[in-house]
Protein backbone atom coordinates (compact mmCIF):
# COMPACT_ATOMS: atom_id res chain seq x y z
CA UNK A 1 0.00 0.00 0.00
CA UNK A 2 1.72 3.18 -1.22
CA UNK A 3 0.44 5.56 1.43
CA UNK A 4 3.01 7.53 3.35
CA UNK A 5 1.81 8.88 6.69
CA UNK A 6 3.75 11.15 8.97
CA UNK A 7 4.21 9.94 12.53
CA UNK A 8 1.69 12.53 13.68
CA UNK A 9 -0.95 11.40 11.17
CA UNK A 10 -0.29 7.75 11.94
CA UNK A 11 -0.80 8.36 15.66
CA UNK A 12 -4.00 10.30 14.96
CA UNK A 13 -5.21 7.42 12.79
CA UNK A 14 -4.35 4.89 15.49
CA UNK A 15 -6.23 6.87 18.14
CA UNK A 16 -9.24 7.25 15.85
CA UNK A 17 -9.39 3.52 15.07
CA UNK A 18 -9.18 2.75 18.78
CA UNK A 19 -12.00 5.21 19.51
CA UNK A 20 -14.12 3.62 16.78
CA UNK A 21 -13.49 0.25 18.44
CA UNK A 22 -15.30 1.59 21.52
CA UNK A 23 -18.58 1.11 19.60
CA UNK A 24 -17.87 -2.37 18.18
CA UNK A 25 -20.31 -4.05 20.59
CA UNK A 26 -23.45 -1.90 20.43
CA UNK A 27 -25.65 -4.75 21.66
CA UNK A 28 -24.14 -4.37 25.13
CA UNK A 29 -26.06 -1.12 25.56
CA UNK A 30 -29.28 -3.09 25.01
CA UNK A 31 -28.72 -6.41 26.78
CA UNK A 32 -29.52 -5.05 30.30
CA UNK A 33 -33.03 -4.25 29.05
CA UNK A 34 -33.76 -7.69 27.51
CA UNK A 35 -36.11 -8.79 30.29
CA UNK A 36 -37.69 -5.32 30.45
CA UNK A 37 -38.41 -5.39 26.69
CA UNK A 38 -39.92 -8.87 27.04
CA UNK A 39 -42.26 -7.69 29.79
CA UNK A 40 -43.09 -4.37 28.11
CA UNK A 41 -44.19 -5.94 24.81
CA UNK A 42 -45.39 -9.25 26.32
CA UNK A 43 -43.34 -11.48 24.01
CA UNK A 44 -41.12 -14.49 24.64
CA UNK A 45 -37.45 -14.21 25.58
CA UNK A 46 -36.49 -16.05 22.40
CA UNK A 47 -38.43 -13.50 20.32
CA UNK A 48 -36.63 -10.56 21.96
CA UNK A 49 -33.20 -12.19 21.57
CA UNK A 50 -33.85 -13.08 17.92
CA UNK A 51 -35.04 -9.56 17.09
CA UNK A 52 -32.00 -8.01 18.75
CA UNK A 53 -29.58 -10.49 17.18
CA UNK A 54 -31.07 -9.73 13.73
CA UNK A 55 -28.39 -7.03 13.74
CA UNK A 56 -25.91 -9.76 12.85
CA UNK A 57 -27.77 -10.83 9.71
CA UNK A 58 -27.99 -7.25 8.42
CA UNK A 59 -24.34 -6.69 9.30
CA UNK A 60 -23.24 -9.58 7.09
CA UNK A 61 -25.32 -8.40 4.11
CA UNK A 62 -24.18 -4.79 4.41
CA UNK A 63 -20.53 -5.81 4.90
CA UNK A 64 -20.63 -7.93 1.73
CA UNK A 65 -22.24 -5.12 -0.28
CA UNK A 66 -19.66 -2.65 1.07
CA UNK A 67 -16.84 -5.06 0.18
CA UNK A 68 -18.19 -5.35 -3.39
CA UNK A 69 -18.34 -1.57 -3.77
CA UNK A 70 -14.89 -1.08 -2.21
CA UNK A 71 -13.31 -3.69 -4.48
CA UNK A 72 -14.69 -1.78 -7.46
CA UNK A 73 -13.50 1.58 -6.14
CA UNK A 74 -17.07 2.89 -5.84
CA UNK A 75 -16.65 3.26 -2.08
CA UNK A 76 -13.59 3.86 0.07
CA UNK A 77 -13.02 2.32 3.50
CA UNK A 78 -12.99 5.80 4.99
CA UNK A 79 -16.44 6.56 3.53
CA UNK A 80 -17.75 3.24 4.86
CA UNK A 81 -16.55 3.94 8.42
CA UNK A 82 -18.00 7.47 8.42
CA UNK A 83 -21.33 6.21 7.06
CA UNK A 84 -21.38 3.44 9.64
CA UNK A 85 -21.10 5.85 12.55
CA UNK A 86 -23.77 8.04 10.95
CA UNK A 87 -26.23 5.14 11.02
CA UNK A 88 -25.86 5.12 14.82
CA UNK A 89 -27.17 8.68 14.86
CA UNK A 90 -30.05 7.64 12.59
CA UNK A 91 -30.96 4.89 15.08
CA UNK A 92 -31.16 7.44 17.92
CA UNK A 93 -33.45 9.71 15.91
CA UNK A 94 -35.63 6.74 14.91
CA UNK A 95 -36.12 5.40 18.45
CA UNK A 96 -37.04 8.85 19.75
CA UNK A 97 -39.78 9.04 17.13
CA UNK A 98 -40.98 5.42 17.13
CA UNK A 99 -40.89 3.28 20.27
CA UNK A 100 -44.43 2.05 20.91
CA UNK A 101 -44.50 -1.21 18.95
CA UNK A 102 -42.25 -4.27 18.95
CA UNK A 103 -41.77 -3.81 15.18
CA UNK A 104 -39.47 -0.88 15.95
CA UNK A 105 -37.00 -3.27 17.64
CA UNK A 106 -36.63 -5.07 14.30
CA UNK A 107 -36.23 -1.75 12.45
CA UNK A 108 -33.60 -0.58 14.93
CA UNK A 109 -31.73 -3.84 14.42
CA UNK A 110 -31.63 -3.07 10.69
CA UNK A 111 -30.16 0.40 11.33
CA UNK A 112 -27.58 -0.91 13.80
CA UNK A 113 -26.69 -3.76 11.44
CA UNK A 114 -26.09 -1.23 8.65
CA UNK A 115 -23.85 0.70 11.02
CA UNK A 116 -21.70 -2.21 12.18
CA UNK A 117 -21.62 -3.77 8.71
CA UNK A 118 -20.05 -0.60 7.35
CA UNK A 119 -17.58 0.44 10.05
CA UNK A 120 -16.44 -2.69 11.94
CA UNK A 121 -15.07 -4.56 8.95
CA UNK A 122 -13.50 -1.55 7.29
CA UNK A 123 -11.88 -0.24 10.47
CA UNK A 124 -10.09 -3.61 10.67
CA UNK A 125 -9.32 -3.38 6.95
CA UNK A 126 -7.67 0.00 7.39
CA UNK A 127 -5.50 -1.50 10.15
CA UNK A 128 -4.55 -4.40 7.83
CA UNK A 129 -3.61 -1.98 5.05
CA UNK A 130 -1.73 0.80 6.82
CA UNK A 131 0.20 -0.86 9.65
CA UNK A 132 3.06 -3.37 9.66
CA UNK A 133 2.50 -6.90 11.08
CA UNK A 134 4.24 -6.26 14.42
CA UNK A 135 2.33 -3.04 14.92
CA UNK A 136 -0.91 -4.79 13.92
CA UNK A 137 -0.46 -7.37 16.67
CA UNK A 138 0.02 -4.63 19.27
CA UNK A 139 -2.93 -2.60 17.98
CA UNK A 140 -5.13 -5.74 17.90
CA UNK A 141 -4.64 -6.10 21.67
CA UNK A 142 -5.37 -2.41 22.26
CA UNK A 143 -8.42 -2.60 20.00
CA UNK A 144 -9.85 -5.46 22.03
CA UNK A 145 -9.31 -3.47 25.23
CA UNK A 146 -11.09 -0.50 23.65
CA UNK A 147 -13.93 -2.72 22.43
CA UNK A 148 -14.38 -3.95 25.99
CA UNK A 149 -13.85 -0.47 27.42
CA UNK A 150 -16.60 0.83 25.19
CA UNK A 151 -18.71 -2.12 26.28
CA UNK A 152 -18.26 -1.06 29.91
CA UNK A 153 -19.56 2.42 29.20
CA UNK A 154 -22.40 1.13 27.02
CA UNK A 155 -23.47 -1.49 29.56
CA UNK A 156 -23.49 0.99 32.45
CA UNK A 157 -25.24 3.73 30.48
CA UNK A 158 -27.68 1.29 28.89
CA UNK A 159 -28.51 -0.31 32.25
CA UNK A 160 -29.08 3.05 33.93
CA UNK A 161 -31.19 4.47 31.07
CA UNK A 162 -33.19 1.25 30.86
CA UNK A 163 -34.38 2.03 34.38
CA UNK A 164 -36.28 5.01 32.92
CA UNK A 165 -37.54 3.55 29.62
CA UNK A 166 -36.97 0.32 27.71
CA UNK A 167 -35.28 2.05 24.75
CA UNK A 168 -32.81 4.02 26.90
CA UNK A 169 -29.85 1.94 25.71
CA UNK A 170 -30.32 3.09 22.13
CA UNK A 171 -29.64 6.70 23.15
CA UNK A 172 -26.04 5.73 23.92
CA UNK A 173 -25.44 5.57 20.16
CA UNK A 174 -25.41 9.39 20.04
CA UNK A 175 -21.62 9.07 20.33
CA UNK A 176 -21.67 8.15 16.63
CA UNK A 177 -21.93 11.83 15.70
CA UNK A 178 -18.57 12.67 17.33
CA UNK A 179 -16.87 9.58 15.92
CA UNK A 180 -18.14 10.25 12.40
CA UNK A 181 -16.48 13.70 12.51
CA UNK A 182 -13.19 12.27 13.86
CA UNK A 183 -13.13 9.58 11.16
CA UNK A 184 -13.77 12.14 8.42
CA UNK A 185 -10.80 14.19 9.65
CA UNK A 186 -8.20 11.55 10.61
CA UNK A 187 -8.67 8.54 8.29
CA UNK A 188 -6.84 8.83 4.95
CA UNK A 189 -8.93 8.26 1.84
CA UNK A 190 -7.51 5.64 -0.52
CA UNK A 191 -8.93 3.23 -3.05
CA UNK A 192 -8.41 -0.50 -3.33
CA UNK A 193 -5.23 -1.54 -5.23
CA UNK A 194 -5.64 -2.18 -8.94
CA UNK A 195 -5.26 -5.91 -8.40
CA UNK A 196 -8.67 -5.89 -6.80
CA UNK A 197 -10.20 -3.39 -9.21
CA UNK A 198 -9.87 -5.81 -12.08
CA UNK A 199 -6.58 -5.24 -13.91
CA UNK A 200 -5.17 -8.34 -12.20
CA UNK A 201 -6.59 -11.12 -10.05
CA UNK A 202 -6.49 -10.56 -6.32
CA UNK A 203 -4.46 -12.89 -4.17
CA UNK A 204 -5.96 -16.25 -3.30
CA UNK A 205 -7.32 -16.45 0.24
CA UNK A 206 -5.17 -18.67 2.44
CA UNK A 207 -7.00 -21.67 4.03
CA UNK A 208 -5.86 -20.49 7.47
CA UNK A 209 -8.28 -17.57 7.12
CA UNK A 210 -11.23 -19.98 6.96
CA UNK A 211 -9.94 -21.97 9.94
CA UNK A 212 -9.71 -18.82 12.08
CA UNK A 213 -13.16 -17.78 10.82
CA UNK A 214 -14.72 -21.13 11.77
CA UNK A 215 -13.26 -20.87 15.27
CA UNK A 216 -14.50 -17.29 15.60
CA UNK A 217 -18.01 -18.28 14.51
CA UNK A 218 -18.26 -21.00 17.17
CA UNK A 219 -16.73 -18.84 19.88
CA UNK A 220 -19.00 -15.87 19.10
CA UNK A 221 -21.99 -18.20 19.04
CA UNK A 222 -21.20 -19.16 22.65
CA UNK A 223 -19.87 -15.94 24.21
CA UNK A 224 -23.11 -13.88 23.88
CA UNK A 225 -25.00 -16.46 26.00
CA UNK A 226 -23.53 -14.73 29.07
CA UNK A 227 -25.01 -11.29 28.41
CA UNK A 228 -28.16 -12.31 26.53
CA UNK A 229 -29.47 -14.25 29.52
CA UNK A 230 -28.05 -12.16 32.35
CA UNK A 231 -31.06 -9.92 33.03
CA UNK A 232 -33.44 -12.93 33.00
CA UNK A 233 -31.00 -14.89 35.19
CA UNK A 234 -30.77 -12.06 37.72
CA UNK A 235 -34.54 -11.36 37.68
CA UNK A 236 -35.12 -14.66 39.48
CA UNK A 237 -33.13 -13.50 42.52
CA UNK A 238 -33.00 -9.68 42.47
CA UNK A 239 -35.60 -6.90 42.07
CA UNK A 240 -33.41 -4.26 40.40
CA UNK A 241 -32.24 -6.75 37.77
CA UNK A 242 -31.94 -4.28 34.85
CA UNK A 243 -29.46 -2.05 36.67
CA UNK A 244 -27.59 -5.07 38.07
CA UNK A 245 -27.42 -6.60 34.59
CA UNK A 246 -25.88 -3.37 33.29
CA UNK A 247 -23.31 -3.36 36.11
CA UNK A 248 -22.47 -7.04 35.59
CA UNK A 249 -22.16 -6.55 31.83
CA UNK A 250 -19.74 -3.69 32.43
CA UNK A 251 -17.71 -5.88 34.80
CA UNK A 252 -17.65 -8.51 32.07
CA UNK A 253 -16.10 -5.90 29.79
CA UNK A 254 -13.60 -4.93 32.52
CA UNK A 255 -12.39 -8.52 32.31
CA UNK A 256 -11.93 -8.04 28.58
CA UNK A 257 -9.98 -4.83 29.10
CA UNK A 258 -7.66 -6.41 31.68
CA UNK A 259 -7.01 -9.45 29.49
CA UNK A 260 -6.45 -7.22 26.46
CA UNK A 261 -3.68 -5.36 28.28
CA UNK A 262 -1.68 -8.57 28.77
CA UNK A 263 -2.67 -10.09 25.42
CA UNK A 264 0.60 -9.09 23.72
CA UNK A 265 2.82 -10.91 26.21
CA UNK A 266 0.57 -13.95 26.48
CA UNK A 267 0.14 -14.33 22.72
CA UNK A 268 3.90 -14.34 22.16
CA UNK A 269 4.21 -17.36 24.44
CA UNK A 270 1.03 -19.27 23.68
CA UNK A 271 0.47 -18.47 19.99
CA UNK A 272 -2.69 -20.28 18.79
CA UNK A 273 -3.15 -21.87 22.23
CA UNK A 274 -4.25 -18.50 23.59
CA UNK A 275 -7.61 -19.26 21.93
CA UNK A 276 -7.81 -22.49 23.95
CA UNK A 277 -7.17 -20.46 27.11
CA UNK A 278 -10.04 -18.19 26.09
CA UNK A 279 -12.37 -21.20 25.84
CA UNK A 280 -11.30 -22.37 29.31
CA UNK A 281 -12.00 -18.92 30.81
CA UNK A 282 -15.46 -18.86 29.23
CA UNK A 283 -16.16 -22.38 30.52
CA UNK A 284 -15.27 -21.30 34.06
CA UNK A 285 -17.53 -18.25 33.80
CA UNK A 286 -20.52 -20.33 32.67
CA UNK A 287 -19.88 -22.89 35.39
CA UNK A 288 -19.85 -20.30 38.17
CA UNK A 289 -23.03 -18.64 36.88
CA UNK A 290 -24.86 -21.96 36.88
CA UNK A 291 -23.63 -23.17 40.28
CA UNK A 292 -24.24 -19.97 42.28
CA UNK A 293 -27.27 -18.23 40.69
CA UNK A 294 -28.30 -16.31 43.83
CA UNK A 295 -24.84 -15.06 44.80
CA UNK A 296 -24.06 -11.58 43.46
CA UNK A 297 -20.32 -11.71 44.39
CA UNK A 298 -19.87 -15.02 42.53
CA UNK A 299 -21.86 -13.65 39.58
CA UNK A 300 -19.51 -10.68 39.43
CA UNK A 301 -16.46 -12.99 39.45
CA UNK A 302 -18.08 -15.21 36.81
CA UNK A 303 -18.80 -12.40 34.34
CA UNK A 304 -15.30 -10.95 34.88
CA UNK A 305 -13.70 -14.31 34.05
CA UNK A 306 -16.00 -14.80 31.05
CA UNK A 307 -15.13 -11.31 29.86
CA UNK A 308 -11.42 -12.16 29.86
CA UNK A 309 -12.08 -14.90 27.32
CA UNK A 310 -12.94 -12.65 24.39
CA UNK A 311 -9.65 -10.76 24.73
CA UNK A 312 -7.82 -14.07 24.55
CA UNK A 313 -9.66 -15.35 21.48
CA UNK A 314 -10.70 -12.48 19.22
CA UNK A 315 -7.49 -10.44 18.85
CA UNK A 316 -5.46 -13.54 18.03
CA UNK A 317 -7.90 -14.71 15.37
CA UNK A 318 -7.92 -11.18 13.90
CA UNK A 319 -4.13 -11.01 13.96
CA UNK A 320 -3.88 -14.52 12.52
CA UNK A 321 -6.03 -13.53 9.54
CA UNK A 322 -4.03 -10.33 9.01
CA UNK A 323 -0.84 -12.43 8.73
CA UNK A 324 -2.40 -14.38 5.87
CA UNK A 325 -3.80 -11.26 4.14
CA UNK A 326 -2.39 -8.61 1.83
CA UNK A 327 -3.75 -5.27 0.51
CA UNK A 328 -5.27 -6.99 -2.54
CA UNK A 329 -7.54 -9.27 -0.52
CA UNK A 330 -7.79 -7.49 2.85
CA UNK A 331 -11.28 -6.18 2.02
CA UNK A 332 -12.44 -9.80 1.70
CA UNK A 333 -10.52 -11.31 4.62
CA UNK A 334 -11.48 -8.48 6.97
CA UNK A 335 -15.15 -9.04 6.09
CA UNK A 336 -14.78 -12.74 6.84
CA UNK A 337 -13.08 -12.38 10.23
CA UNK A 338 -14.72 -9.22 11.56
CA UNK A 339 -18.21 -9.53 10.14
CA UNK A 340 -19.34 -12.81 8.56
CA UNK A 341 -17.87 -15.15 11.19
CA UNK A 342 -18.73 -13.26 14.41
CA UNK A 343 -22.07 -11.98 13.12
CA UNK A 344 -23.16 -15.45 12.03
CA UNK A 345 -22.20 -16.73 15.48
CA UNK A 346 -24.04 -13.88 17.18
CA UNK A 347 -27.24 -14.54 15.24
CA UNK A 348 -27.10 -18.31 15.74
CA UNK A 349 -26.48 -17.92 19.49
CA UNK A 350 -30.11 -17.43 20.64
CA UNK A 351 -31.44 -19.56 17.79
CA UNK A 352 -29.36 -22.50 18.99
CA UNK A 353 -28.79 -22.11 22.72
CA UNK A 354 -32.13 -20.57 23.77
CA UNK A 355 -34.32 -22.85 21.65
CA UNK A 356 -32.41 -26.06 22.38
CA UNK A 357 -32.21 -25.48 26.13
CA UNK A 358 -35.86 -24.38 26.27
CA UNK A 359 -36.79 -27.68 24.66
CA UNK A 360 -34.72 -29.62 27.20
CA UNK A 361 -35.39 -27.52 30.32
CA UNK A 362 -37.91 -24.69 29.74
CA UNK A 363 -37.04 -21.19 31.03
CA UNK A 364 -34.01 -22.37 32.99
CA UNK A 365 -31.03 -20.03 32.61
CA UNK A 366 -29.09 -22.28 35.01
CA UNK A 367 -29.40 -25.20 32.60
CA UNK A 368 -28.62 -22.90 29.64
CA UNK A 369 -25.36 -21.78 31.25
CA UNK A 370 -24.38 -25.38 32.02
CA UNK A 371 -25.18 -26.45 28.47
CA UNK A 372 -23.04 -23.60 27.10
CA UNK A 373 -20.23 -24.56 29.51
CA UNK A 374 -20.11 -28.11 28.12
CA UNK A 375 -20.27 -26.81 24.55
CA UNK A 376 -17.32 -24.41 24.93
CA UNK A 377 -15.28 -27.01 26.83
CA UNK A 378 -15.64 -29.50 23.97
CA UNK A 379 -14.86 -26.75 21.46
CA UNK A 380 -11.69 -25.83 23.37
CA UNK A 381 -10.58 -29.47 23.46
CA UNK A 382 -11.06 -29.81 19.69
CA UNK A 383 -9.17 -26.55 19.15
CA UNK A 384 -6.29 -27.84 21.28
CA UNK A 385 -6.06 -31.01 19.19
CA UNK A 386 -6.16 -29.02 15.95
CA UNK A 387 -3.29 -26.84 17.20
CA UNK A 388 -1.22 -29.93 18.06
CA UNK A 389 -1.76 -31.42 14.59
CA UNK A 390 -0.94 -28.09 12.95
CA UNK A 391 2.31 -27.76 14.92
CA UNK A 392 3.40 -31.28 13.96
CA UNK A 393 2.76 -30.53 10.28
CA UNK A 394 4.73 -27.30 10.53
CA UNK A 395 7.69 -29.03 12.21
CA UNK A 396 7.61 -31.81 9.61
Amino acid sequence: MDIQLTERKKNALKRTLLMVALTNMPSLALSPATEQIRQYFQVSLSTVQTAMSFVNVIQIVVALVAMYLINRAVLTKKMAVVMGQSFFVAAVVFVLLFHEGFWCVWCLSVLIGCSTGLFVTNAFGIMFDLFEPEERQRIAGYQTSCINGGGIAMSLAGGLLAGFFWYGGYLVYSIGLILAILCAVNIPSYKTPKAVQGSEKHSRIDPHVFLYAAGTLLFMMTYPVVGQNLSTHLSKSFDNYSTLAGVCSSIQMVGGVCAGLIFGRLSKKLKDDIMVLGCCMLFLGFLLLSLFPASLPVTIIAVFVAGCSISMFQPWSTYGVSVYSDPTNSAITSVIISSIAPSSGGFLSPVFFTNVTNALSPDSTIFRYRFAAIFVLVFGAVLFLVNRVSKRKTMA
